[in-house]
């Protein structure tokens, strides 16, 4: 094989460094069987109306390039996508010439990265594949893409339809895409985690007080007000734990939590914080808590899972598919009775999880060298033209 051109519709940039890193580690997980070239277009609202900019880097057998574009000055919205692909077909030119033709394409997010594997499957006749990670095919989102035009679905439905597979991250947003797209041949690769980072530390036993940690970009699907409703009917009758919340947490939410007297005695925020920050964050709690309304599959969880630390998560998504009796507890979400009855079970026999096995059991699942194996297996797998 050449290599594998990896289209992404999220990726970290200068613009955002978190968007879409669980695009960017599976990239990298993929790099260890096979070359890989990420291409990744964002408007940069820093730069002066034209200018472009493309970013280069090399690691071993990762290439990527982030294209940095400014906004245009008038019809700024109705310009963007054409921009956006005018830019992707000048900057897929100049990955042939310097990687020569890539052997397949590999779309992350469809919107708007399926459009350019779409255009290189007519123009070039080469084959792509999809995988999502967009919690927007569930329709208790109320931003997802029941929600767009007509001529946007129309536009995921084309996509959808010429690609050569699609490999969701869980078995149920398989389903959902079916629902919506009918007769799309699907094969499930969980998202990956990196265990250099996220891996088992032996601890001492149980402390007195037992640290749950809660890690998320604090948005609606997550039901923050919910969780700390039910930390707050928690905290009067027990006094054996307390909750570290990682994340941009809003300010509103900051000052709730001080007029109820939780702020940095019971419940500690540490804002957003660098990838390996949340590793050791993770290692050093005993409980993992999302009560999220809707999801796909959280990464957290799995990295949660590969530091040994057992999970409280909902019933939704891609969730049942990696919580089991041995690793946590799954409720119904937005039932706060389910949540605070799951809390006191597992802070009265948080000493029955075997968190090494825990963590074992995630890395054998999880872990770089496993799912770039499984990405390298596909693309053997498909027809190279």
């Amino acid at each position: 094989m050449r290599y594998i051109l990896k289209l992404a519709g999220w990726y970290p940039s200068r613009v955002d460094v978190y968007n879409g890193d669980f695009v960017q580690r599976q990239a990298q997980c993929i790099s260890l069987y096979r070359k890989v070239v990420v291409l990744f277009l964002t408007k940069d609202p820093s730069l002066r109306p034209g200018k472009v900019e493309v970013q280069r880097s090399e690691r071993g057998d990762l290439t990527e390039y982030i294209v940095y574009y400014s906004q245009a000055r008038f019809f700024d919205k109705a310009l963007s996508l054409w921009r956006y692909l005018s830019l992707a077909k000048k900057m897929v030119d100049r990955i042939k010439k310097e990687h020569g033709r890539p052997d397949l394409a590999h779309v992350n997010i469809v919107w708007k990265a399926g459009l350019i594997a779409y255009y290189l499957k007519k123009s070039l006749n080469l084959e792509y594949v999809i995988t999502e990670h967009w919690s927007g095919y569930y329709k208790q989102d109320p931003f997802g893409l029941r929600t767009k035009s007509w001529f946007e679905r129309k536009i995921y439905q084309k996509i959808f339809e010429a690609t050569s597979l699609f490999i969701p991250v869980s078995s149920d947003l398989g389903r959902q895409v079916s629902l919506l797209f009918h007769g799309i041949r699907s094969e499930v690769v969980y998202n990956t985690v990196n265990t250099d980072f996220f891996n088992y530390r032996p601890s001492h036993p149980a402390p007195s007080v037992k640290r749950l940690i809660h890690v998320s970009t604090f948005g609606y699907p997550k039901n923050i007000e919910g969780l700390l409703r039910v930390i707050a009917r928690l905290t009067p009758v027990r006094t054996d734990f307390e909750l570290v919340m990682v994340g941009p947490c809003p300010e509103a939410l900051k000052r709730g939590l001080q007029e109820k007297g939780l702020l940095n005695k019971r419940v500690f925020l540490t804002g957003e914080i660098p990838y390996r920050e949340v590793a050791l964050q993770m290692q050093q709690s005993h409980i993992m808590v999302l009560f999220s309304r809707f999801e796909n599959l959280p990464c957290v969880l799995l990295e949660g899972f590969c530091c040994g630390v057992p999970a409280i998560g909902t019933n939704i998504g891609g969730i049942p598919e990696i919580i089991n009796e041995k690793n946590g507890i799954m409720v119904e979400p937005g039932n706060e009775e389910e949540l605070l009855k799951a809390l006191h079970t597992m802070l009265d026999n948080y000493s029955g999880y075997d968190r090494k096995l825990i963590a074992e059991e995630a890395a054998a699942r999880f872990s770089y060298q496993v799912i770039g194996k499984k990405f390298a297996d596909i693309y053997d797998r498909l027809p190279i033209k």
